[in-house]
């Protein structure tokens, strides 16, 4: 292959990088799945194609002054956003994210450097495969970050994995569990009463974060869902009168201060309603796909069931 092919190759490669980077950012709001495949590209590029770099750097690097300008967020910030908290400001660093995947790339060309270097020690000894050590380095560095890339796109694609009454769910340093589902169609007594517009279900799970991390919780960090795909937030009159009853001020938002909790959730979904599952926010997402890795090889992603007739 000609060098000119070969530097055209580069960069279109740089470019369709720079572009599906771009995408995740701002189409999807996926900032830091975006980072971490400019960064694994970026690696990959440099070492593959190291001559020319500081071209494919730059290409790879335009999509995050874009995002920025147009308020994409790329860094997790100590805000979640079912439960806004106190944190640093992360405005004035990630401008300076359009330096890591420059960055990367010159690692991979560091990389080809050493190993040049490596085989460059190595000729006295006139191995005759010597020569082909390059290129296999090459084409194996090629086909590792599609393989990663594939694997993580069909993990992420994959349908919701069910989880039964009392199933624990643990992502990173925290676990979830449904372990009662009562159906009502009143919270309460007297004036203070909430009648659901269908059916309550009120959900008993349990909060556990027995490790290092503290989770910030409150009810907007869980949702339902049902057969067809229609989202239900909690439901705020049937919230306020079993917080009433219970005496309890856990659906708003708080840190998890032990080993863990009693969450108490009330949602009003249909009487007729298909398949009701509940979803933990913080376990969707690229965020919570890497959170899942943390603990296990394959991430599923939980759904946990609500309708027991």
């Amino acid at each position: 292959m000609g060098t000119k092919t070969t530097d055209l190759l580069a960069l279109g490669a740089a470019a369709a990088v720079s572009i599906a980077c771009g995408l995740l950012a701002i189409h999807w709001h996926e900032g830091d799945a975006a980072l971490l495949l400019g960064l694994l590209m970026g690696a990959v590029l440099g070492f593959v194609f190291p001559r020319g770099a500081w071209r494919v750097a730059l290409i790879l690097a335009a999509w995050v002054p874009l995002a920025l300008l147009l308020h994409v967020q790329l860094v997790p910030s100590s805000e979640v956003a079912w439960c806004a908290s106190s944190g640093f400001p992360t405005k004035a660093f990630a401008w300076t994210l359009a330096l890591a995947p420059i960055l990367a790339v010159y690692a991979g060309v560091t990389l080809d450097w050493i190993v040049s270097q490596a085989l460059r020690w190595l000729s006295f000894t006139g191995w005759r495969f010597l020569d082909s050590v390059r290129p296999a380095l090459r084409i194996a560095a090629i086909g590792l970050a599609v393989f990663f890339i594939l694997a993580s796109v069909a993990m992420l694609a994959q349908p919701l994995h069910p989880y039964g009454l009392g199933n624990s769910y643990c992502w990173d340093e925290y676990c979830f569990a449904v372990s009662n589902v009562r159906r009502v169609k009143t919270i309460g007594r007297g004036p203070h009463a909430a009648i659901a517009q269908g059916t309550f279900y009120i959900v008993t799970a349990d909060m556990e974060a027995p490790w290092w991390g503290r989770f910030d919780w409150s009810n907007d960090a869980v949702y339902a869902i049902d057969y067809d795909g229609t989202n239900y937030t909690y439901s705020h009159p049937g919230q306020i009168a079993i917080d009433r009853t219970l005496h309890s001020t856990r659906s708003h938002c708080h840190k998890i201060l032990g080993a863990g909790e009693t969450e108490t959730i009330v949602f009003d979904l249909p009487a007729n309603v298909v398949q009701p599952r509940l979803l933990v926010r913080d376990t969707l997402g690229f965020e919570g796909f890497l959170g899942g890795l943390r603990l296990r090889l394959y991430y599923v992603k939980p759904a946990f069931n609500l309708r027991y007739d």
